[in-house]
């Protein structure tokens, strides 16, 4: 592909991304210890789990960019 370098304004919004989820990772991870039923707390580390699959996913991404500078 001749063009496969983000636009600022993408690389914009996935760093934004990537705070959001990272930050979402710390909530669920913390309310999950902090559950006392254990289908609950199940739930809040399954979601943690996903966002970072999500953050892997940003960080690619962005990491896929950075190399593309001739």
């Amino acid at each position: 592909m001749a063009n496969d370098r983000l636009t600022q304004k993408e690389q914009s919004f996935l760093e934004d991304a990537l705070e959001m989820e990272n930050l979402c990772i710390t909530k669920y991870s913390v309310y999950a210890e902090q559950c006392q039923d254990d289908d609950l707390k199940d739930l809040l580390f399954n979601i943690s789990k996903n966002k970072r699959q999500h953050v892997n996913r940003i960080n690619h991404l962005l990491d896929k960019n950075s190399f593309t500078y001739n």
